[in-house]
């Protein structure tokens, strides 16, 4: 049948004829003899190519069905998780919860001002032997009350009935909240060619001495990349129980990418670092931060008259994270946050998603965005965040990706100008970066990069 087809193929390329006179052996071409091999060859040729490339593609997908087979560090964590302390007992427990998210087993947070928690310890007696613990919170000027409710109050419907509209607004659970990196050393974009349009860590920010905060795991101050050498000094702060181990790796990462002496030169080279350390490990993977521990540890930094706090990190939205971002705001702290790595499907992830928050996504060298960060209206500004040598808490050097690895670039970029004018209000600030930022995506403000990338050294004029 091949035979058939290859005759055919020959005959309707030569000149037209007579049919009689086609077929007629003493009238056929004498070049025939040396088409016939020639284009024998090239099928054979053009066959082997095509097999080798379904070889080759069959292989590709083996390759993306083994990884899309790999666990989700998150979503391989089970709906209930015991945490224990280094003494082996039980602190408290992690449980799936609504849309998701996780939890703090039957404990909610309540944000109250004095007086409202006397008129609510007034219509609620049974309240008193529901509290865990009570926090003043100084800078915010506020009560931060965690309680835990019997499985019949376990949901924000239930607890309305025990608490008026007024202060319904002011309750939420205590929900967990994650960092936003890859594993280490772990590619996540497609490899592409060209001289990279963004280089890391050559160029400073600025110059000026600057204070900036930050929100994560502890930084481990023994790294070599971090010596405080009177250009870098740092405060850490623990807001974990004494008996729960601490996490180092997340929070050395990003100090890292401020102020770390490795392979680069820092992005902050005369930096006054705030370290609000509030995270503990879930797994081996996988780093979870208590909102109690994070709305104590941004009141903190605020006592400390930290002006920019980096959030290198998400989770969902609460009623209580969202009152205090609005209390932060008032007294002119900028948040500058995660926008996440849940991928362009994902629902928002907050704090980045609040108003008064500014929203960071994450760019390669060639300016693609970050194949796993969250798209949306609230996304701010973009900045390098994908393959980046990262600290590791080991003293190692380890390239990382995620909207966290590039959230304190932005970060750095505001602390910059608010050294610049400390008075410097968040619109203004905006109006700065947006000044600053390099246009990608659609003409002005998208949904990918937001108003642009934002990359050293700062060059917005004031």
């Amino acid at each position: 049948m091949k035979k058939h087809l290859l005759l055919v193929t020959v005959l309707l390329g030569m000149p037209q004829q007579g049919f009689s006179k086609v077929m007629a052996p003493d009238v056929l071409p004498g070049a025939l003899p040396e088409i016939v091999p020639q284009v024998t060859e090239r099928v054979q040729r053009n066959t082997g190519q095509l097999r080798q490339q379904l070889i080759q593609q069959q292989q590709l997908a083996q390759h993306l069905a083994k990884q899309a087979a790999l666990p989700d560090p998150l979503t391989a964590l089970p709906q209930t998780l015991d945490i224990v302390n280094q003494r082996g007992e039980l602190s408290w427990r992690e449980v799936e919860v609504e849309l998701g998210f996780r939890a703090i087993e039957r404990e909610w947070l309540l944000l109250l001002s004095g007086s409202e928690w006397q008129q609510l310890l007034g219509d609620w007696p049974q309240l008193p032997d529901l509290v865990q613990s009570e926090h003043k919170l100084h800078a915010l000027g506020l009560l931060l009350i965690k309680i835990k409710v019997p499985a019949e109050l376990d949901s924000a419907k239930a607890l309305d009935t025990k608490l008026t509209s007024t202060l319904t607004t002011l309750a939420g659970r205590n929900h967990l909240y994650q960092p936003q990196s890859a594993p280490p050393n772990q590619s996540q974009t497609a490899p592409s060619a060209g001289k990279d349009a963004l280089a890391y860590g050559n160029v400073a920010m600025c110059q000026q001495p600057v204070t900036l905060g930050m929100v994560d795991t502890a930084i481990a101050l023994q790294h070599p990349a971090l010596q405080q050498n009177g250009q870098l000094k740092i405060e850490q702060r623990n807001f974990l129980p004494a008996e729960i181990a601490q996490s180092y790796g997340h929070g050395t990462a990003v100090a890292g990418v401020l102020a770390g002496q490795h392979v680069t030169s820092p992005l902050l080279p005369k930096l006054s670092l705030y370290s609000a350390s509030a995270f503990y490990s879930s797994n081996l993977y996988q780093q979870s931060a208590t909102l109690s521990h994070i709305v104590q540890a941004l009141d903190w930094l605020a006592s400390q008259q930290v002006r920019v706090i980096n959030m290198s990190l998400t989770g969902p939205d609460n009623p209580v994270l969202a009152a205090v971002v609005r209390q932060l705001a008032a007294q002119q702290i900028v948040l500058v946050a995660a926008a996440g790595n849940g991928g362009p499907a994902a629902a928002p992830l907050f704090p980045a998603a609040y108003a008064d928050v500014l929203a960071v996504t994450a760019v390669d060298p060639q300016l693609q965005l970050y194949r796993w960060a969250n798209q949306g209206d609230y996304i701010d500004f973009a900045a390098l965040g994908v393959n980046v040598p990262a600290l590791r808490a080991d003293g190692d050097v380890l390239k990382q990706s995620g909207t966290s690895i590039a959230t304190p670039v932005v970060s750095a970029a505001v602390a910059c100008l608010r050294a610049l004018q400390p008075e410097l209000s968040l619109v203004k600030i905006r109006q700065a970066l947006i000044a600053q930022a390099r246009d990608l995506g659609g003409p002005g403000k998208d949904t990918q990069f937001g108003y642009g990338v934002i990359a050293a050294p700062l060059k917005a004029q004031l």
